[in-house]
């Protein structure tokens, strides 16, 4: 129950935007459609379980698949792969159409893994919370491949971005 002044979702926003995000593509098959869908919020939960987490939006399509999906596969990108995120986030496009546009195979349960993708995590549905206007869906880690060591994509100030030289240690004497 909410105590004390609300902000607007706008405001929220505006300061997220100075929150680094990792972009994947998570994709899944459901009873009568397989999908994709670009997402900016996974974080690691557990490793013992391994658990991943990320948000969907409750109403979008890909909501209504991963409902239905037992399994899905999180496709980390890299940073020469921004097109891809933008592929995946166009809202109405159909899981063929997006699935067309791109070099995939299906794994043991249908669901698409993209071959371009530098690391995939393919993960059986573990349990999902509602939150607002999304759901955290948390899946557990079944299978991991990396493909190479490429450099991560982020999505940082409303644009796609490569992560840099590391950032200047300081020691407190």
């Amino acid at each position: 129950m909410p105590t004390g002044p609300s902000i607007a979702g706008e405001d929220l926003r505006s300061v997220m935007q100075r929150v680094p995000s990792p972009v994947t593509v998570v994709t899944a098959a459901g009873r009568s459609e397989a999908r994709g869908a670009t997402i900016g919020s996974l974080t690691s939960v557990s490793l013992d379980p391994p658990l991943v987490s990320f948000n969907v939006e409750k109403d979008s399509q890909m909501h209504a698949v991963l409902a239905k999906a037992s399994h899905f596969a999180v496709h980390l990108l890299a940073d020469r792969q921004s097109e891809l995120c933008q592929h995946f986030a166009v809202p109405d496009q159909s899981g063929p159409d997006q699935l067309a546009a791109v070099t995939y195979h299906t794994d043991t349960h249908g669901t698409p893994i993209l071959e371009s993708a530098p690391a995939v995590l393919q993960c059986h549905w573990h349990e999902a919370f509602a939150a607002g206007d999304h759901d955290i869906v948390v899946g557990r880690v079944t299978q991991l491949e990396e493909r190479d060591e490429a450099r991560p994509l982020l999505y940082y100030d409303q644009d796609y971005r490569s992560v840099s030289a590391p950032a200047d240690s300081h020691s407190t004497g």
